[in-house]
C-alpha cells in the first residue's frame, strides 16, 4: 500500500480512465467488429466519474470507528 493516499487516488483514476479505453477498444474491435471511435463524452467523462468516485471511496474517504 502507497504511503500517499492522494497519490494513490490519482494512480487509481489514471489507471481505470486507461483500462476502460483498453477494454472499449478490444470490446469493439474484435467482439462487434466496429471501428473504435473515441469520444470525450464516453471514453474520458464518464470513465473519470466513476473512477474518481471509487477512488475517493477506496482511498480517500475517513473510515469511522
Amino acid at each position: 500500500m502507497m504511503k500517499n493516499k492522494y497519490i494513490a487516488f490519482a494512480l487509481f483514476v489514471v489507471l481505470v480512465i486507461a483500462f476502460w479505453n483498453l477494454f472499449e477498444y478490444l470490446f469493439s474491435t474484435f467482439i462487434t467488429g466496429n471501428v473504435y471511435q473515441f469520444s470525450a463524452g464516453n471514453d474520458l467523462g464518464f470513465p473519470l466519474a466513476v473512477a474518481a468516485v471509487m477512488g475517493y471511496l477506496l482511498f480517500l474517504h475517513k473510515k469511522s470507528k
